[in-house]
């Protein structure tokens, strides 16, 4: 969770507050909104507007702009959880405090030259929100409480454990009422495929085949059971009518 934003003595300092730059496009508004809705969310907190928020959280200081971007984070976990593809979510984290107070006194030119490097800001911090679930997930299932280093460690060594792994992590996230696309798109930061793809070179087509594999092979076994509960319910219920 992000921390609290920056005190009233900073934000009510006599400097003047400041000021977000307007998106460029309808889509950068659009997700500017969708990362206010999401940190009112994550936060608990009604801020009036994106302007307020960014007043709260944006800041030159290098503690205020971590507090920042763990509120990018923050949001990112929201938003994966909530069913929005990485894609999505990398535009609403690009939309934050943190990168617009580094871009909103940039020339055009300027900010056009930095956008790789924001970007892969905001994709860093979303893989990162993604492994965070991805161990929180797997700490359930396993009972023990890990780092994802631990996790990766603990599992790259076989194959065979490292699936099994994904597969718990994956009937709990269903359980948990999460979309089959979230769930798929979780396991691109699991251990086995960082693994396979960072160190043995599997190509995207080959993981986003396993993943939806894998979520399709948890989803039928997890509906057989459910057929196999409601089945020995009606069962029963027709022994007690007799």
């Amino acid at each position: 969770m992000a921390k609290s934003p920056k005190s009233d003595k900073e934000t009510n300092s006599e400097e003047a507050p400041l000021l977000p730059r307007e998106p460029d496009t309808e889509k950068g508004q659009q997700a500017r909104e969708q990362y206010l809705v999401l940190a009112k969310a994550a936060l608990r907190i009604n801020f009036e507007d994106y302007q307020t928020l960014f007043q709260a959280y944006a800041s030159e200081d290098p503690e205020d702009q971590q507090t920042a971007q763990q509120l990018d984070r923050t949001v990112a976990q929201v938003a994966l959880q909530a069913g929005h593809s990485p894609r999505q979510v990398i535009q609403f984290v690009a939309q934050g405090p943190y990168v617009q107070c580094e871009t909103r006194a940039q020339s055009p030119e300027e900010k056009k030259a930095a956008l790789p490097k924001l970007l892969h800001y905001a994709k860093t911090q979303v893989d990162t929100a993604q492994k965070q679930r991805y161990t929180e997930y797997a700490n359930a299932v396993t009972g023990k409480i890990q780092s994802y280093a631990d996790l990766y460690r603990e599992h790259v060594s076989s194959d065979l454990a490292a699936i099994q792994l994904d597969q718990q992590v994956v009937a709990a996230a269903l359980r948990a009422g999460e979309s089959a696309e979230a769930v798929t798109h979780l396991l691109y930061q699991g251990p086995y495929a960082q693994f396979q793809q960072g160190v043995k070179g599997m190509d995207a087509g080959s993981l986003d085949q396993y993943a939806k594999g894998t979520v399709a092979q948890v989803q039928s076994i997890q509906s057989l059971q459910i057929s196999g509960d409601s089945g020995g319910r009606r069962k029963r219920s027709q022994s007690l009518d007799r």
